[in-house]
């Protein structure tokens, strides 16, 4: 009787591990979502951009755009 026991709230346990982490996936965002994230992305990396312009000139500016913004705006947003 113990064993039937067991095996009925291991299979409970299982059926709501696989439900919690069903539940825990990302949902995936609309396109329409999408373009509007990254839209908005590319202008607080703009405005970035003309911070350390400001502070620090084009060419500093231009480097850290070539080198950190850009790459990762295009892995999270033009990247097919």
């Amino acid at each position: 009787m113990t064993t039937i026991y067991r095996r009925g709230r291991l299979a409970v346990a299982g059926i709501l591990a696989a439900a919690a982490l069903g539940s825990a996936a990302p949902a995936q965002a609309s396109p329409a979502d999408k373009a509007e994230r990254c839209e908005n992305r590319l202008e607080r990396i703009e405005q970035r951009f003309r911070q350390i312009e400001e502070r620090r000139g084009w060419d500093a500016a231009s480097k850290w755009w070539n080198d950190h913004a850009w790459p990762n705006y295009y892995e999270r947003c033009e990247a097919p």
